[in-house]
């Protein structure tokens, strides 16, 4: 434990039996005390592993969780690998347990399978508001509430017409999508009264962890599992580091815990932080009050600091992107590799200058890269899909990038697309959707795509020469101009590849800022402190963005420098201005937290 009145504070409240939450900002231990409880539970209570039932909102949070309790030194979170619950999963991951288990009760014949790549899912939902003879703009707002898991069913509805048609494709290829996961669990516990008691007889604790990542449906997902039994929820979370609205993640949920579950609800704050110096903290905390209204203003007095130093937030002006680019190479460079650095990114597309500036000066970085969007993914999705062409999904995405690649002309793209989703009504076990699309090739508009599909797979089914193959599918497709451009892809490949192994050796990392959360680093860098990229245009994210800079703020535990450049180049922003202003959240931060250099 790291410190006796951290101690005495967590005892009192694991043995809290009513619906908790509790909320610590960014540094002050809510992973541990999550851990804390776990252990509690079962080595102090005797609970059944078995019945404690652990829920994160990623993958990578899940295995941190694993991992901070199996740290043999720690003894006050540490739990023997035989006695730790053996589900900490996502919530997706525990939704598809009960979908899975009670498949035949949704009207599937087997197990479905489940969609998981978003690309895929816009994809056909666009597809499905043509089938219906709509445009597929008129999808946006279909998508928009699947993500936000608010499904107020509205027959008449332009959206939720679209939403059918969508989900009766999926079921009959025997697919649910990632969301709906959430969806069918909460239809299963409200319609099939048989169902929680049994649920209920192998669980006799749910905890919680982010509970400020949760959308609607997750929330309605949490009470109908609580259901009866609401003493036995434990969350933690912090409106601040609310930053998923893209899928669906809103405040308003952890804001309004104690009335979901009153009368006995209760808060708890945690107030020492670990992490962060002073004046950076209150620095950040001072900027995301100003555009947010949260329910966990009133600890700021009883905060305190394990590094109570002077440090103050570097705040610093350039120019021209590549100035900025260098001062950071530069600083990196004094930096030197016995102390990690994080560099972040409004998007990757920013990543570019900084790169080049780290590689003039040898200094090893990973740096994370969309793999999905470049042409050796499309490449190993053409190999998969040749092996097995009745992959209709598959060949959904392949058909999409080739469109891109070979028609330029918006007219002919969309006609192109009709004719792919009107074909998803006569597709089925003996008519593949690239069967249907082979049909196109008459129509000399649509001959080259299909030429190009025609001539790979054609190659694929004579040579046996794996060189030849993908020969072919670089020159039908016109991948890589020149070998700069196949060195790039295969560089940021190897470098994603690397930061995601555990003996990967930098301790330079560059990402986005939205990856940023759960990490931490001795110093911290974040670039496009401009209106205009932070915040976006759209002022209505003004409380989105102050969150998305606040979580950044906070992963420094010795130095932060907050970067912002005059101008920026078009091809790097993707934006039609070039000069900027300095962003209006540097001027929220009090004068007292920082030192401009």
């Amino acid at each position: 434990m790291r410190n006796i009145l951290e101690k005495n504070i967590l005892d009192e409240i694991v043995e809290i039996n009513k619906p908790i939450l509790i909320i610590a900002g960014p540094g002050m231990g809510k992973t541990y005390t999550l851990a804390y409880k776990m252990r509690y539970l079962v080595m102090e209570k005797n609970i059944n592993p078995e019945k404690i039932i652990v829920i994160t909102f990623t993958n990578e949070a899940a295995i941190n969780m694993r991992k901070r309790i199996s740290i043999v030194n720690d003894k006050n979170v540490y739990i023997n690998s035989e006695l730790q619950p053996s589900i900490i999963c996502t919530i997706h991951g525990f939704a598809n347990r009960i979908v899975r288990k009670n498949f035949r009760k949704l009207g599937y014949e087997k197990h479905p399978n489940t969609l998981t790549s978003n690309g895929i899912r816009e994809l056909l939902i666009r597809d499905c508001a043509q089938i219906i003879g709509l445009q597929r703009k008129d999808a946006n707002k279909t998508i928009k509430c699947r993500q936000e898991g608010k499904c107020m069913k509205e027959e008449e509805s332009i959206k939720c017409k679209i939403c059918f048609e969508y989900k009766k494709l999926l079921k009959r290829f025997n697919f649910i999508d990632f969301d709906e996961q959430i969806f069918l669990a909460c239809k299963l516990l409200e319609e099939k009264p048989d169902i929680l008691p049994k649920f209920h007889e192998n669980m006799e604790y749910l905890l919680v962890d982010e509970y400020q990542d949760i959308n609607y449906a997750q929330c309605e997902l949490i009470k109908l599992l609580c259901k009866g039994r609401e003493e036995k929820l434990f969350a933690v979370g912090d409106s601040y580091q609310s930053i998923y609205s893209f899928r669906g993640g809103n405040p308003e949920y952890i804001s309004n815990f104690d009335i979901d579950y009153a009368p006995n609800s209760e808060i708890r704050y945690l107030t020492y932080n670990y992490r962060c110096p002073k004046n950076i903290f209150l620095g950040a905390f001072s900027m995301v009050q100003n555009y947010n209204k949260c329910n966990n203003d009133n600890f700021i007095e009883k905060l305190q600091f394990e590094k109570d130093v002077s440090t103050r937030i570097k705040l610093c002006n350039f120019q021209h992107q590549n100035f900025e680019a260098e001062f950071i190479a530069r600083k990196v460079k004094e930096i030197g590799p016995s102390y990690s650095s994080i560099i972040l990114i409004p998007q990757l597309n920013y990543s570019k200058p900084i790169t080049d500036a780290l590689k003039k000066r040898h200094i090893n970085f990973d740096c994370e890269y969309e793999i999905e969007k470049t042409d050796i993914f499309l490449i190993f999705l053409l190999l998969k899909w040749l092996e097995k062409t009745s992959e209709n999904f598959q060949f959904r995405i392949i058909i999409e990038r080739i469109i891109q690649k070979k028609i330029h002309s918006t007219i002919q793209r969309n006609a192109f697309l009709e004719y792919v989703s009107n074909f998803w009504q006569e597709v089925g076990r003996k008519q593949t959707l690239y069967m249907k699309v082979k049909k196109l090739g008459k129509n000399k508009k649509f001959r080259e795509v299909i030429d190009v599909l025609s001539n790979i797979k054609k190659v694929y089914q004579q040579e046996k020469n794996p060189i030849n193959l993908i020969t072919t599918i670089i020159q039908e497709l016109k991948i890589w101009k020149d070998i700069s451009g196949f060195k790039n892809e295969i560089n940021s490949i190897t470098s994603t590849i690397q930061s995601a192994n555990i003996s990967s050796k930098s301790n330079v990392r560059i990402l986005t800022m939205k990856k940023s959360k759960g990490l931490e680093a001795d110093n911290v860098f974040i670039v496009g402190l401009e209106d205009g990229i932070l915040p976006q245009k759209s002022s209505i994210n003004l409380g989105e963005d102050s969150r998305l800079l606040y979580v950044a703020m906070t992963r420094a535990e010795k130095e932060l420098y907050l970067l912002h450049s005059d101008k920026r180049d078009k091809k790097i922003t993707k934006k039609q201005n070039t000069e900027y202003a300095r962003s209006m959240f540097i001027n929220a931060i009090p004068s007292c937290y920082i030192e401009e250099i």
